[in-house]
């Protein structure tokens, strides 16, 4: 059973608001983000044989560069990967992991 924030009174006989989480702390959505970021890491440092682009599910991908960002489900992929061809693919992957609601794939070829 769910309990209602109820507000509480104090020693001194007044009211007071339930508490709340200060500043910069996360929530159940920051523990939800945080959770996709790993499944996202792992799925990146592990990557499947189950995805349609097998020519480069037994390659090894350089992730090194990758910065993966997580806010409400959205999914935020920056920084450079070695080929072209590795961006659908890593964009698939992230897309697989649960959780995931939208990708924006920012990432860039290194030259």
């Amino acid at each position: 059973m769910k309990r209602r924030a109820t507000r509480r009174t104090s020693a001194a006989g007044g009211t007071r608001s339930p508490a709340r989480a200060p500043r910069g702390v996360a929530t159940d959505g920051g523990r939800e983000d945080a959770r996709i970021t790993q499944a996202i890491c792992q799925c990146l440092a592990r990557p499947g044989e189950d995805l349609e682009l097998t020519e480069l599910a037994n390659e090894r991908l350089d992730v090194t560069d990758v910065r993966v960002t997580v806010t409400g489900g959205k999914v935020t992929l920056e920084g450079t990967i070695p080929e072209r061809r590795m961006k659908p693919y890593i964009e698939a992957l992230v897309d697989a992991c649960p959780g995931v609601q939208d990708i924006d794939n920012r990432l860039r070829v290194r030259r």
